[in-house]
């Protein structure tokens, strides 16, 4: 009996949505996210008050992209250890794109934030493409009227891969799965790779939330996705790897990524292949013919005699 898991609206290839990805992962992460870009920011913010995502509908007079551009913008509401209140504007760029007016439209989003609500922003930009040629800073001079707008600015191809890959902090792993998207997108068989290898060490992490872990291995698995093939095998190396360290099944198991969804479901069905078979045997110990058991359990007549062959 061949075994196939199979959901199509997940591994299919076209329908990459990074920029959601992104959005979910930021929100999930947040405190690890502000850890790993601004540090100095993070030991100012009281975690212990709950980081508020303004709705994006609030924005849409300030924050107004273009049709068919793929970004993914977030305010975060926060509570300093002071007690005072800071926005923090977090702008993902996910198309490969050189904007030459890229620097003018983030001084945009802080001018008018700042002039509707009153409210000065911290505004990091992520660049997850290779390389971009768009700067961080904003300049315009005008006879004798000059303004400069500066704003926190990362591109994630110009992380060190293999300091990522010794780095604690968690948003790393992310990070080092956009690197392995970028450097695989020809190569199938290198993201198989990396994405196996990347997913353990994801559910290996001791001392972390299983609310995190599970945030991580959704990003990794829908990130790097496989033509369907891949994804089979994945899922029968995975089963193999995973065995002794059952408990990461148990992160959730109504909401766990594809990869883990799809193992569960292996186990399960050969669970039932293990049933059947056994009734087989039984059914063949009483001399029942070939022909019939396979009739009755709607599997080849080669199967039976397989297992018969076996018996012998």
């Amino acid at each position: 009996m061949q075994l196939v898991w199979e959901k199509p609206d997940v591994y299919k290839l076209s329908q990459v949505n990074q920029d959601n990805l992104w959005k979910k992962l930021i929100a999930d992460l947040f405190e690890d996210f502000l850890l790993f870009f601004l540090p100095d920011l993070h030991a100012e913010v009281d975690f212990s008050k709950q980081v508020e995502f303004l709705q994006q509908e609030l924005f849409k007079e300030i924050i107004e992209h273009r049709q068919g551009r793929k970004v993914a913008d977030q305010i975060a509401k926060v509570h300093l250890k002071s007690g005072a209140e800071q926005w923090i504007l977090v702008h993902t760029e996910i198309q490969a794109v050189d904007e030459v007016h890229f620097a003018k439209r983030m001084f945009e989003y802080f001018y008018r934030i700042s002039d509707r609500y009153g409210k000065k922003i911290v505004a990091i930009a992520i660049f997850t493409n290779t390389s971009t040629k768009s700067t961080n800073q904003y300049h315009e001079k005008y006879y004798g009227t000059e303004i400069t707008y500066t704003f926190n600015k990362f591109v994630v191809s110009d992380f060190d891969e293999e300091e990522l890959k010794k780095s604690p902090k968690l948003f790393s792993k992310a990070l080092l799965a956009s690197i392995y998207l970028n450097q695989t997108k020809n190569e199938m068989s290198h993201r198989s790779a990396y994405k196996r290898a990347l997913l353990r060490e994801v559910w290996l992490l001791s001392n972390v939330e299983r609310t995190e872990i599970r945030a991580l291995l959704y990003f990794i698995d829908y990130l790097l996705k496989l033509p369907k093939s891949m994804s089979e095998q994945l899922l029968r190396d995975v089963k193999d790897e995973i065995k002794g360290e059952e408990e990461i099944l148990h992160l959730n198991k109504e909401g766990l990524p594809p990869t883990l969804a799809g193992v569960l479901e292996l186990e399960r069905q050969e669970g039932i292949e293990q049933g059947i078979e056994q009734i087989i045997r039984g059914l063949i110990e009483t001399g029942a013919d070939d022909e019939w058991i396979a009739e009755v359990s709607k599997l080849p007549v080669t199967k039976i005699k397989a297992i018969r062959k076996e018996l012998k």
